[in-house]
């Protein structure tokens, strides 16, 4: 490829990197307006649907940091290796871990259950290390910390219901997974059957009630002070509106990183599709001249 078909190629990557960006901060713009425009509510008056909470993370049996050591209720960690090319240098992820296990929020009228699954968590970084070409970092919810919630107020899921799902989904890594699939081909007929999938399906559904067990504990509102009307209720990742957000700054704070971000991500946006544009426009006409 000669000078002049990369710098096309870059050009356009750029273009098309500005207007993800510039869209990406009308999407930013939303979540702010959303943080401002949905009231902080007490625990104990809270209804079905989108709320904002703000309280204390607690959880009977808190998890431990596997960098930090600190005792937390939430822990996402990621190892990194530094990859270096004859053009550029980047970071490839080896290992990223959230933990899924629910935890509490609790404020002066009572407390809720929180499903930490598949939301976004607005952390600083804890813990950071760097040996020779691998990078190790950890974000996390102390226990006992303030925290802000913006998220869904749902009907829990039933403990089979709940343990199904977990055991599909692991079944199904497993199968997507060509060494662990191996493992499932008994009969070595590079072929997943009925009976081979029942197998694995006992295997893995015995694995996860254990697991169950062992945080059901965690897991007894009654002793968390829940209002008794939300016994049965957790926020979370809603269905229709699907932004959930947990952060351990407070909304003010939240509110002015985001007005920052929208500025950016607009501005910079536009400004560098225009420029990359320009440049592909440019090359173009010298190519056909």
């Amino acid at each position: 490829m000669n000078m002049d078909m990369r710098v096309l190629f870059w050009s356009l990557i750029g273009f098309f990197a500005g207007v993800y960006l510039f869209f990406s901060g009308f999407r930013k713009f939303w979540v702010k307006r959303l943080i401002q425009n949905i009231p902080t509510s007490k625990i104990r008056s809270i209804a079905m649907g989108l709320v904002e909470i703000n309280g204390i993370a607690e959880s009977r049996t808190p998890l431990s940091g596997p960098y930090t050591k600190a005792s937390c209720v939430f822990y996402h960690l990621l190892e990194e290796r530094l990859v270096r090319t004859d053009k550029t240098t980047y970071w490839v992820k080896e290992l990223e871990v959230k933990t899924d296990i629910p935890f509490f929020v609790k404020d002066e009228t009572g407390s809720v259950m929180i499903d930490p699954i598949g939301a976004e968590m607005d952390l600083p970084v804890r813990y950071s290390r760097t040996e020779g070409n691998k990078r190790y970092r950890e974000w996390n919810i102390m226990q006992n910390e303030t925290v802000y919630v913006l998220g869904t107020v749902k009907v829990c899921k039933g403990r089979e219901e709940r343990i199904q799902e977990e055991v599909e989904s692991r079944l199904q890594e497993m199968i997507d997974n060509p060494e662990e699939k191996i493992k499932l081909d008994i009969n070595k007929d590079m072929w997943i059957d009925e009976e081979e999938r029942r197998l694995a399906k006992e295997k893995i559904i015995e694995q996860v009630r254990r697991e169950f067990e062992d945080i059901k504990n965690t897991l007894k509102q009654g002793d968390y002070d829940t209002p008794e009307h939300f016994q049965n209720k957790v926020i979370g990742k809603g269905e229709l509106v699907k932004h959930f957000l947990i952060s351990n700054r407070s909304e003010k704070e939240l509110v002015g990183s985001y007005n920052y971000k929208v500025f950016f991500s607009i501005l910079g946006g536009a400004l560098l599709s225009l420029i990359c544009l320009n440049i592909y426009i440019y090359y173009i006409f010298s190519i056909i001249k």
